[in-house]
């Protein structure tokens, strides 16, 4: 993965103009999502007792909020952009083209290589990793809603960033018509669906209608005024501006109500069954619409400084970065049976499990941003296939085999992205394509023999594995060597 041009990524996509409308990247908005994308690590690995006792809806839950509402600003502001005012200009193939390419074709990938991923987890028993990796949640329906086969935490967020692909741009030409009346639709509709789930299936008491409620709360629709306030505010983001006024309105009775929520246990139930379903809602999401305000407005508008250059890299990689930590925690789910790893009493150094966490997601969905701005195709599917393989193995290292035999074949793959790690961060030299071909085989060898070790072979008979990655291991250097020699 060592001619993957990282300068370039980082600063694609900026232009020197008036505004934040003739703009299509700044720092307010990709450090607010690299801050979020660490808090939603961070929520899917603190138990829910430790987050009641530190205030989690005030701060930590604010993520998700934070990024429907950026959501329907950046659409807001690329659609003006472009200057597409009818439904034909707004659907066009070019919008399709570049959401499937931004979203739905990484999805897929993560949705095959997690599924034989799962797979090996589970003996590749497929009945054993449905019924277990997600139990009792997860329903048939489930998989018809983008709910992966080897589910983690953060997969239904999935299914409501593809509704949007569909529903926003609709939402968009609604608010160049009437803007006022689009945004209270977007309430309104929200409260219709909270009323409709209330009378629809009341107090859940089978898994199946838990399974028919997943589809409401994992629709697009149920979190609409999040994204309606932002594009609300892709039109005009000052504070002081008259249009504004009512968010300060909003702010008070939401911030009211997330610290009843938090720290009284207030819930709106009627006969014991509640009102609105889930923590994002229309009354939680004005309090982090006026957050995202304040940063466009306190933040700087562009930095050139390093540290500055690596957030805006993170908060532009945060859907590889969500992807890629739903694999993780899954497979994390498969080894403890839960992804929760820092519950009450407090472990203090259960705090670094956490930090290890943040530098490996982190760091590998960053490369996967990156992978697929790798123009040339099979150099991408190659870096792929070392990327899935690379991964699942460093987790496995990091967390599962910790007071364990570890397989060779488990090495020998470490020691190769080591390796791979110093081609790039230090010799900085491209690789035919034809060697990296060649290695991304001895990778695969490797793997698939990690693979049967574990689940074949004995551990008397292990050695039988070393011939193969040995042979190939021999072949992949010779002809590294001799493609050297040509090439000189």
């Amino acid at each position: 993965m060592n001619d993957l041009n990282f300068q370039s990524i980082e600063q694609e996509e900026i232009s020197s103009s008036r505004g934040f409308e003739e703009r299509t990247s700044f720092f307010q908005i990709d450090f607010l999502k690299a801050v979020m994308i660490f808090l939603v690590i961070f929520d899917h690995f603190v138990y829910w007792d430790v987050k009641g006792e530190i205030g989690a809806a005030l701060w930590e839950r604010i993520s998700i909020p934070v990024f429907l509402v950026i959501l329907g600003f950046n659409m807001g502001l690329s659609f003006k952009r472009q200057g597409a005012t009818t439904l034909k200009q707004l659907y066009s193939w070019s919008y399709f083209k570049k959401k499937i390419l931004r979203y739905v074709v990484p999805f897929l990938i993560l949705y095959a290589a997690s599924t034989f991923i799962g797979l090996f987890m589970y003996g590749f028993d497929f009945i054993a990793m449905y019924d277990t990796q997600y139990y009792p949640d997860h329903g048939i329906i489930n998989l018809f809603t983008l709910i992966m086969p080897f589910w983690g935490p953060g997969n239904w967020f999935i299914p409501v960033l593809m509704g949007s692909i569909l529903v926003v741009p609709l939402l968009y030409w609604c608010f160049t018509k009437k803007p006022v009346i689009a945004l209270i639709s977007t309430f309104v509709i929200e409260i219709v669906l909270q009323i409709t789930v209330f009378f629809v299936f009341g107090d859940i008491t089978s898994y199946e209608e838990s399974h028919y409620l997943s589809v409401f709360m994992t629709s697009i629709l149920f979190y609409l005024s999040a994204v309606g306030l932002g594009i609300w505010f892709s039109f005009g983001h000052k504070l002081t501006e008259k249009r504004n006024i009512f968010i300060y309105v909003l702010f008070l009775i939401s911030l009211v109500y997330l610290i009843a929520y938090q720290f009284y246990d207030f819930r709106f139930r009627l006969d014991g069954t509640p009102l609105l379903r889930g923590d994002y809602h229309f009354l939680a999401f004005p309090y982090s619409a006026l957050l995202v305000l304040l940063a466009l407005k306190l933040l700087p508008n562009a930095s050139n400084r390093k540290i500055s250059r690596t957030v805006s890299l993170i908060g532009k990689s945060t859907y590889h970065i969500l992807l890629t930590q739903i694999l993780g925690f899954g497979m994390l789910k498969a080894w403890w049976g839960t992804h929760y790893g820092i519950f009450i009493p407090f472990d203090p150094f259960e705090l670094i499990d956490l930090a290890v966490l943040w530098l490996v997601f982190i760091w590998l969905g960053i490369i996967w941003y990156k992978i697929d701005h790798q123009k040339d195709l099979t150099r991408r599917i190659l870096y792929y296939l070392n990327f899935f393989i690379l991964f699942p193995c460093i987790l496995f290292l990091t967390f599962w085999i910790q007071g364990f035999w570890t397989p060779i074949p488990l090495l020998v793959i470490i020691i190769y992205g080591i390796a791979a790690t110093i081609l790039h961060f230090i010799i900085k030299k491209p690789i035919d394509t034809k060697i990296v071909g060649v290695w991304t085989g001895f990778l695969i060898v490797s793997f698939i023999s990690m693979i049967l070790q574990v689940t074949v072979f004995l551990p008397s008979e292990f050695w039988i594995l070393l011939i193969p990655m040995g042979a190939y291991f021999v072949f992949a250097l010779c002809f590294t060597l001799s493609n050297k020699t040509e090439g000189n």
